[in-house]
């Protein structure tokens, strides 16, 4: 084997969902709202919430991310330092890139919840704190979605096309699943101890767990400049040992005829074939699972 290649020693499965009910996640990575400037909600999340329903007629159950209401900081790329510098914490559910899953504030030697601190300080000190970068520790969501993908049996990704390439929702939130797809669980709260994660990584016999694989995804994306995004997002799946589901992509393009667009939504939403493979999609994601064993997850080792 040359080196830098990857190997798989470990061919048991790390977790098991056998005996837990079948969970589909769908994730929304859409940024329009209703409520903000684009005065509606993506095509992409109405199609999903279709599929999700098709999930639970199969008798699933579904959970439905919107990352438009999480706060996620991008990837700080640990693991180009060093393999072991990405860490994750299966009870946690946490990188520990991003420490707080709410908003805290260090306040002399101790950090305090956001809300703590502003019933303690005087308006003046509070915001003093606040807008200091080094003494606010901004919460992050990600976690939620771990934990989601953790306990998950399959993925619907839902997004658009923005500029030829996937929208910032998504890839944010993309970039931070490396820390499922080996990040290292011995090494954490060592404070990033870059000595630690070379001494680890040069250790032949270590085996850094890759979270996701074997977990089923699908996809779903609604755009005026075509699909450009779920061919490489197939890819990411598939390097982190995922399983596409066959026949799982619906696409959908909103040609531009309508100079106002205001036709766009009502003519995707009536599309029949679409609406058929996103029916078949929520129907076959589970029936794929309740063929499956529903063990997941390996180990393997960087030679």
């Amino acid at each position: 084997m040359k080196k830098g290649q990857i190997k798989s020693p470990c061919k048991k499965k790390l977790y098991s969902n056998k005996n837990k009910p079948i969970l589909i996640v769908g994730i929304s990575s859409g940024k329009r709202s209703k409520f903000e400037c684009a005065r509606e909600d993506p095509t992409s999340i109405y199609y999903l919430r279709l599929a999700l329903n098709a999930a639970e007629m199969a008798g699933a159950k579904t959970m439905l991310i919107d990352l438009r209401d999480l706060k996620i900081g991008v990837c700080k790329e640990c693991y180009s330092t060093c393999p072991a510098q990405c860490r994750f914490n299966e009870k946690l559910n946490q990188c520990d890139c991003y420490y707080f899953k709410k908003d805290h504030m260090f306040v002399g030697d101790k950090i305090v919840p956001i809300e703590t601190a502003y019933d303690m300080l005087s308006k003046e000190e509070f915001f003093k704190i606040y807008n200091d970068k080094w003494s606010f520790g901004e919460r992050d969501d990600m976690w939620i979605v771990y934990k989601a993908l953790m306990e998950a049996d399959g993925v619907i990704f839902a997004s658009s096309t923005q500029y030829y390439s996937r929208p910032p929702l998504l890839q944010t939130m993309l970039s931070r699943l490396c820390a499922l797809d080996g990040g290292v669980e011995k090494l954490w709260g060592d404070g990033k101890n870059l000595k630690n994660s070379i001494r680890y990584s040069k250790n032949p016999e270590v085996e850094y767990k890759l979270r996701l694989f074997g977990k089923l995804c699908a996809f779903i994306n609604c755009s005026k400049e075509g699909d450009s995004v779920t061919p490489n997002l197939m890819k990411a799946c598939s390097m982190m040992g995922m399983k596409i589901l066959p026949m799982g992509v619906a696409t959908r393009v909103n040609w531009y005829k309508d100079k106002t667009h205001r036709s766009d939504a009502k003519n995707s939403k009536k599309d029949g074939y679409t609406l058929s493979i996103i029916e078949y999609i929520g129907k076959e994601i589970v029936e794929e699972i309740k063929k499956s064993q529903r063990s997941y997850g390996i180990c393997s080792k960087i030679e």
